[in-house]
């Protein structure tokens, strides 16, 4: 969408010369004719631009596919260290995390049938890192949260709520994880789960660790 927004805003810029030049000429009428098209070019990128700027900060939503891995190392009590790896990029980012469960959410949008069939598919980036401390009642204690993404108050998907003229193109999605325990040296494969959810679980070498811990 990018790409198609530069093209345009290259139009606006070459219809806007060729409008001084027929100016210039003496062509009055030629002159408008370039200067309308112009501006609707110009229109079309200061509209689309913001939309296009929140697309290429998501990612393109794969049910299965594997969109983080976490793994925790306990550095005090109820204190852990937790590494995330955004997968595929491999991007890493570290964590103090306070509590003994986690929970890793995600937003994201799927468009409506009409958008969908010009081969527009979903898609979602990674929203918040949180951590609590469960208490044996059931109300735990509150949530930490760490964002994963710079916050924007009016972005896309803050924009595709019930009745906006947005919600005609696409609605909003929440994902969230389950809550799990924060355990040293414990390795977590965070994956989409269709478009409603992410699921979690045991990474390679925690697999590995507990096969080897149970012979």
């Amino acid at each position: 969408m990018s790409a198609t927004l530069l093209v345009l805003a290259g139009f606006a810029i070459v219809g806007a010369l060729l409008a001084w030049s027929r100016w210039l000429a003496g062509r009055r009428w030629a002159a408008a004719g370039h200067i309308a098209l112009a501006t609707a070019a110009a229109l079309i990128v200061a509209a689309g631009w913001p939309i296009s700027r929140d697309l290429d900060a998501m990612h393109a939503l794969r049910p299965n596919q594997a969109v983080a891995e976490l793994f925790f190392e306990q550095v005090g009590a109820g204190r852990f260290r937790a590494t995330l790896t955004r997968l595929p990029s491999g991007r890493m980012q570290v964590f103090e995390l306070e509590g003994d469960e986690w929970r890793l959410t995600a937003r994201g949008l799927d468009w409506t049938p009409r958008f969908a069939a010009l081969g527009l598919g979903p898609r979602y980036q990674l929203e918040r890192l949180e951590a609590r401390v469960a208490m044996s009642g059931d109300e735990p204690a509150g949530p930490t949260r760490f964002i994963l993404h710079p916050a924007e108050e009016n972005d896309l998907w803050s924009r595709l709520g019930e009745g906006s003229r947005w919600s005609a193109a696409a609605r909003p999605l929440t994902l969230a994880g389950p809550w799990q325990p924060m355990a040293h040296r414990q390795r977590y494969v965070v994956r989409l789960d269709g478009t409603t959810s992410l699921s979690v679980a045991p990474g390679r070498a925690a697999v590995a660790e507990q096969s080897g811990a149970t012979r």
